[in-house]
């Protein structure tokens, strides 16, 4: 669960939409036996340490009902590891899970230091918590 599917018989499907993707595969299984894929594995969470001095330096980075929706490039927080589209799940060990919006960019905006956060991809997190139904191909 969780791995990044990067070939399918040799052809690549980064940044390929989900539908795209597998039509190739439904395709692939008509025309033979066996189909290769290469995956490359990726952790369900995400370990991200912001090194943030002051609070005069910006995170960078903007957050949606705990949803990182964007980043700034070269910032504190894309050097820390984070990354667009994860669901926050932890900040400082205290979990973000049942946490109102308000609240999530209220410790966020108001933290120094080290910042230590756990993240995992949204569909990832829809599909553990029961939000989402897997598509099965």
């Amino acid at each position: 669960v969780g791995d990044q599917l990067l070939t399918i018989d040799g052809v690549s499907v980064v940044g390929l939409p989900l539908s795209s993707v597998q039509s190739m595969i439904k395709q692939t299984r008509t025309q033979s036996t066996a189909v290769r894929l290469t995956t490359v594995p990726c952790p369900p969470v995400t370990q991200v340490l912001i090194k943030r001095p002051d609070l005069k330096y910006q995170l960078g980075f903007s957050v949606q009902n705990g949803i990182i929706c964007s980043l700034m490039r070269g910032g504190i927080a894309e050097r820390g590891g984070v990354r667009v589209g994860h669901r926050i799940i932890e900040i400082n060990g205290i979990s973000a899970v049942a946490v109102t919006h308000e609240k999530i960019v209220d410790i966020l905006a108001n933290s120094v230091g080290e910042i230590h956060m756990r993240t995992m991809p949204v569909s990832m997190y829809r599909l553990l918590t029961g939000q989402e139904i897997p598509i099965y191909i």
